[in-house]
């Protein structure tokens, strides 16, 4: 039987099952997740029964489908993020102290993107772009788009990408003209390939381990996944890295905040074996080694991207370091990280900057 035959027959079962066929359905509903187990992709989001859109807002379809956020997410042109996770029933993900945790086969992420049209009037409607889904089957991690038609109503794959022009107001007051990514399914890889194997980038313990208000009740992440059974091995949170919420000022030192900051916007290429590896720049938390944090380190072969100049970091001079020119820009060929951002994230970049201009000492 074909995929395009096995989908048209899950879609309808799903139908049946969930009485609609829209990315909407009332809140009582509910269906059976189903997950490929290869890298066939369903016609529809809802094919997949693990969101939808209730009352404008990102919901699981399926009680075993379960919210989650990062302490410190991805910066992505100022959206709001929407995070669930499934593993298969009767199985767990391994909990790991480095690297992400270790999901069985069946596993799915979803992520979900929108924006308000004033991020300062939190009463507005959020305006639903897309969902992206990455599953696991056979071992491998796989990644499809699906973008959110105007209505919110029903969303549907693209895995070519595409780019979106939207206008929005930011936290601050600033009027914000984005050229917001949906991704195609070949940059997904480029930067899921963060260890040479293409995995999931954002679920590590350091940025689970904090409180999320559930339904039931607010409870620290990490211990939530082990009560609920879908993580094993994880030890009390008290034990368990962390690392800070960068825009809290009172979650960690600038330091602390700055290198959390970094890692989660350029640490999944730059580190030892990901895809900036070559640099010698690398951004993950764990580096302590000042000169591949880019301290007195001089740019490779960045072009263009050095912006003229000399060294990744010149302590307590921000305007001099190749890092700051490459957060505050929006040129293709300059900015960091390459693709997903076209607006200047100024709370991130100020951050760094303070981070850098607190350092002492020289290049000379």
């Amino acid at each position: 039987m074909s995929t395009a035959v096995r989908w048209v027959i899950a879609s309808a079962l799903l139908a049946l099952a969930c009485g609609s066929s829209s990315g909407t359905s009332d809140a009582g509903s509910s269906c059976s997740p189903k997950v490929p187990t290869d890298d066939s992709v369903p016609g529809k989001l809802a094919d997949w029964c693990q969101v939808e859109l209730q009352n404008g807002e990102v919901a699981p379809l399926a009680g075993d489908v379960v919210p989650f956020n990062l302490t410190t997410p991805l910066y992505s042109d100022g959206a709001i993020k929407r995070r669930t996770v499934r593993v298969p029933p009767g199985t767990s993900a391994t909990y790991a102290d480095a690297g992400v945790l270790g999901f069985p086969d069946g596993t799915v992420f979803t992520k979900s993107f929108g924006f308000r049209d004033d991020a300062r009037d939190t009463t507005l409607p959020i305006h639903w772009v897309e969902t992206r889904v990455e599953w696991k089957a056979a071992g491998n991690w796989n990644f499809i788009s699906y973008r959110w038609n105007d209505a919110g109503t029903e969303a549907l794959p693209l895995a070519g990408g595409e780019v979106v022009s939207l206008s929005y107001v930011d936290g601050d007051g600033a009027t914000q003209s984005a050229h917001y990514l949906v991704p195609s399914t070949q940059q997904c890889i480029q930067c899921h390939a963060e260890p040479g194997a293409i995995a999931p980038i954002g679920p590590k313990a350091h940025w689970l381990n904090a409180d999320y208000a559930y339904a039931s009740g607010t409870e620290n992440q990490l211990a939530h996944w082990s009560r609920i059974g879908i993580l094993s091995g994880a030890p009390d949170p008290a034990s368990a890295p962390r690392l800070p919420v960068a825009s809290d000022p009172d979650a960690g030192t600038v330091e602390q905040r700055a290198r959390a900051y970094l890692e989660a916007n350029c640490g999944f290429c730059h580190n030892p074996t990901g895809n900036a590896r070559i640099s010698g720049l690398y951004l993950w938390n764990s580096i302590t080694d000042p000169t591949q944090l880019g301290v007195c380190k001089r740019p490779v072969a960045a072009g263009p991207g050095a912006g003229g100049r000399l060294y990744d970091i010149v302590p307590g001079h921000p305007e001099e370091s190749v890092i700051t020119y490459r957060i505050e820009s929006t040129s293709p060929a300059a900015a960091m990280p390459q693709i997903g951002r076209s607006v200047v994230d100024t709370h991130g970049v100020a951050l760094v900057n303070q981070w850098i201009s607190e350092m002492t000492g020289t290049c000379n």
